[in-house]
């Protein structure tokens, strides 16, 4: 066997990794990198950040409530974290300040209690919390999840909450008296997915909430946002059907009304939060109502609907038709589910794309343009019409055709 020179020791020996770390003569744990640059970082175990120099650790600053005194959306040393925590983890807080670090733990590793029995922390689940103190025991989490952090590092405050979503708001079964869960579907360093089947009414507010608190940390001068979701203009999103979900204090619009799949994902890599919602019409039985048809020699007068029918499906489109409709001139109607007003699908002109021949030729029309109160359909020419009303149960886009006989 030949031997190696010496030269090639020497390279073989230079291209192994060194790590190098500062001990004390008793042999005691390595000094822990700190990064430079100042602010205040949470890492742990079998999180997000192992390590507070890794660029997941570093907290943001935690987004106030700018209704609240003293109306500002920041304050100086208050942050928030949204964060993966597996089970079993060991966290700790890190502040750097002019280039000097000091690591924070907890007494007992903090403590777990009801929110609503701690001051200042008005969320009714249990959170962990406490004061931090310098080299203290590293603040223990039990159970894998996403969590919110929250860290006043001028009073070195701590709560750590772990994210249950609910929906509540007059769209939802409980209206704002009491929140609908959405269960937990998934969870990892990446994402958190919550989702749940939830019957909600058409042209209604709510907000996603997390756990039941609408703050985290609620005292004078210092009041979180970030225990719910809403818009940043009602009015604007219901207009554009879409909602740019965020830290906002307007409520969101719901079109649709039904069963709806709603899922609610947080992307750690954004830092953001969006829904998406299919409703499933399967089973809902929709018809003209109004005052505008007949059937035979009776007129309807705002009471009955029109042939009550569930609709075909075809992917996530639901599709009702009602053939040889008798339609009364200087009439009007709209589309509701069950013929009743109260938690129903409901469909006017406003709320659809409307074509087809009638439309087209201005035998129906929007209400509002012959001067009536409402958006109702408006029968301008009386006569018998095919009616066709598809939803698309993804983007909830109504498509009402009209063509007349």
């Amino acid at each position: 066997m030949k031997k190696l020179s010496l030269r090639l020791l020497l390279m073989l020996t230079l291209a192994l990794p060194f790590i190098i770390v500062s001990c004390s003569k008793d042999d005691a744990e390595p000094e822990e990198l700190i990064p430079k640059l100042d602010g205040v970082y949470i890492y742990g175990t079998n999180t997000v950040a192992a390590s507070a120099v890794e660029p997941a650790a570093r907290m943001n600053v935690a987004q106030l409530d700018p209704g609240k005194v003293p109306h500002v959306e920041t304050q100086d040393g208050v942050y928030g974290k949204f964060m993966y925590i597996g089970a079993g983890s060991k966290i700790k807080v890190a502040e750097v300040v002019g280039g000097v670090g000091t690591i924070y733990g907890a007494e007992n590793g903090g403590k777990k209690e009801l929110g609503t029995d701690i001051e200042n922390v008005p969320i009714n689940d249990v959170v962990i919390h406490g004061t931090l103190v310098a080299d203290a025991t590293e603040i223990a989490v039990s159970d894998e999840g996403l969590y919110y952090a929250y860290v006043d590092i001028n009073n070195k405050s701590f709560v750590i909450m772990r994210v249950k979503a609910n929906m509540i708001g007059d769209a939802t079964p409980g209206d704002w008296a009491a929140a609908t869960s959405l269960a937990q579907k998934s969870v990892s360093k990446d994402s958190s997915v919550f989702e749940s089947t939830v019957k909600l009414k058409a042209a209604a507010g709510y907000r996603y909430r997390f756990n039941d608190g609408w703050h985290a940390y609620n005292e004078d001068g210092v009041t979180t946002v970030m225990s719910s979701l809403g818009v940043a203009d009602y009015a604007a999103a219901w207009a554009s059907g879409k909602n740019d979900l965020g830290f906002f204090l307007d409520n969101i619009p719901n079109h649709a009304g039904g069963n709806i799949l709603v899922k609610l994902k947080y992307t750690a890599a954004s830092d953001t939060w969006t829904e998406s919602k299919l409703t499933d019409f399967s089973a809902t039985k929709m018809g003209l109502f109004g005052n505008a048809y007949k059937v035979g020699d009776t007129e309807a007068n705002w009471d009955n609907g029109y042939d009550l029918k569930t609709p075909t499906k075809s992917g996530t489109v639901y599709t009702w038709k009602w053939t040889d409709v008798s339609l009364i001139g200087d009439r009007e109607f709209v589309f509701l589910e069950n013929a009743k007003w109260e938690g129903s699908y409901l469909v006017d002109f406003s709320m659809a794309t409307s074509n087809g021949s009638a439309i087209t030729d201005g035998k129906v029309k929007d209400a509002t343009a012959a001067g009536k109160e409402y958006h109702n359909f408006y029968v301008a020419t009386e006569g018998k019409y095919d009616i066709t009303l598809a939803v698309d149960g993804k983007t909830n886009i109504n498509t009402v055709t009209i063509v007349a006989k």
